[in-house]
C-alpha cells in the first residue's frame, strides 16, 4: 500500500519532465521534455527531428540553436491564437493547390515531391498551416505601418556612398610616337631616342598640349592627346602601372607598347559612384529589412517576457 502511494505521488512529477508517446505495438515510451512554452511542450524527439532536417542544409545547426527557433515558433503561434489569426483549413488547401499549379504537379507528383523530402502530406499541411499563421501575426505585429521615406534613403546613400563605388578611372593625355610593324632594331632605337627627347622636354616644363599638337601621332592628337576617363582595368597595362605612382599633372614615359611609345600626363583620378536613382530601390529594401528585423527582435522579446518559457536542455 505504501509503495503504491509513493508511485501515485511521484508519477505526476515524472510526467512534468517527460512526455508519453505511443509506439506501433501499443507500448508507451517516455520522451524527454526539453522546453515548455505556455501550455505547449517541445520534446527531445521533436528537437532531434528538426535538427536532422536542418542539418541537411546547414551542418552547423545544433540542438541549442534549433531549440531557440522552436521556442520562438511556439511563442508566435501562441500569439496568433490569442489574436484569432490561425490559418483556416481552406487557406491551407488553397495554398497547396497554388503550389501544385505553379509547379505543374498533379496530386501524385505533389506527394512524390514531399516524400523525396521525407514528408507526408499531413506533415506538410501542418507545417504550412503554422507558416501561414506565423506570417499573419508578423504582418500584424511586425510589418504593420512599416515604411521607408525618401529622406532616409538619401541619408543612407550619403553616409554609405563608398558602398556604391564603381571601378577607379584615370584621365590621361598622351604624346604618341608610332612604331612601324616589324620595324628593325635600329629603327626602334631611333624612334625610342626621339620619344625620350620629347619626354625630357615635357618633364622640363614645356607646354604639354603644344607638344601634342607639334609631335603626337595617331587619332588622339586631334583631341590634344586627351584619352578621356578610362577604367584602370581597361587601360593599357603600361599606362595603368605608370599612373599608379603619379599625382595629377605628373608625367611618365616614354612607355613602350606594341603600337609605339607613349609620353603621358595624368590629368585626374576619380572613383565614380552609382547615382542614387540606380540604387534607390536597393537601399529602400535594405532599410525596410533592417527595420523589420529590429521590430521582430523587440516583439519576440516582448512575447517571451509575457510568456512562461522553460528551456530544459
Amino acid at each position: 500500500m505504501k509503495q503504491n502511494l509513493i508511485t501515485l505521488i511521484t508519477l505526476p512529477l515524472l510526467l512534468l519532465a517527460h512526455a508519453l508517446t505511443g509506439t506501433a505495438d501499443g507500448s508507451v515510451v517516455i520522451d524527454r521534455v526539453v522546453a515548455v512554452v505556455n501550455e505547449e511542450i517541445i520534446t527531445m524527439s521533436d528537437l532531434e527531428r528538426e535538427v536532422r532536417e536542418a542539418q541537411q542544409k546547414d551542418a552547423a545547426v545544433n540542438n541549442s540553436m534549433m531549440l531557440e527557433e522552436l521556442i520562438n515558433r511556439k511563442l508566435q503561434l501562441s500569439a496568433a491564437k490569442r489574436a484569432g489569426l490561425d490559418a483556416t483549413d481552406k487557406e491551407v488547401a488553397d495554398a497547396i493547390e497554388d503550389i501544385k499549379r505553379r509547379n505543374s504537379w498533379n496530386t501524385k507528383q505533389f506527394e512524390a515531391a514531399l516524400a523525396a523530402e521525407g514528408l507526408t502530406v499531413e506533415q506538410y499541411r501542418s507545417e504550412l498551416k503554422e507558416n501561414i499563421t506565423i506570417s499573419r501575426i508578423r504582418d500584424k505585429s511586425v510589418r504593420a505601418g512599416l515604411s521607408v521615406d525618401e529622406a532616409e534613403v538619401r541619408r543612407y546613400y550619403e553616409l554609405n556612398s563608398g558602398a556604391y563605388a564603381l571601378p577607379q578611372e584615370i584621365r590621361v593625355r598622351q604624346i604618341f610616337i608610332r612604331l612601324p610593324e616589324n620595324a628593325p632594331a635600329a629603327e626602334i632605337r631611333v624612334i625610342e631616342e626621339k620619344a625620350t627627347r620629347i619626354a625630357a622636354r615635357a618633364k622640363s616644363g614645356e607646354n604639354f598640349v603644344a607638344l601634342v599638337k607639334e609631335l603626337s601621332e595617331g587619332p588622339s592628337a586631334r583631341l590634344e592627346g586627351d584619352l578621356g576617363y578610362i577604367q584602370r582595368d581597361h587601360a593599357l597595362p603600361e599606362i595603368d602601372l605608370a599612373t599608379r605612382t603619379l599625382q595629377p599633372g605628373g608625367i611618365a614615359g616614354p612607355l613602350r607598347t606594341n603600337s609605339g611609345f607613349h609620353i603621358i600626363r595624368l590629368e585626374d583620378v576619380r572613383t565614380p559612384v552609382k547615382p542614387l536613382d540606380q540604387v534607390r530601390e536597393e537601399i529602400a529594401n535594405s532599410l525596410y529589412q533592417q527595420k523589420m528585423e529590429n521590430n521582430y527582435r523587440v516583439w519576440l522579446q516582448t512575447l517571451r517576457n509575457e510568456s512562461h518559457v522553460e528551456n530544459r536542455l
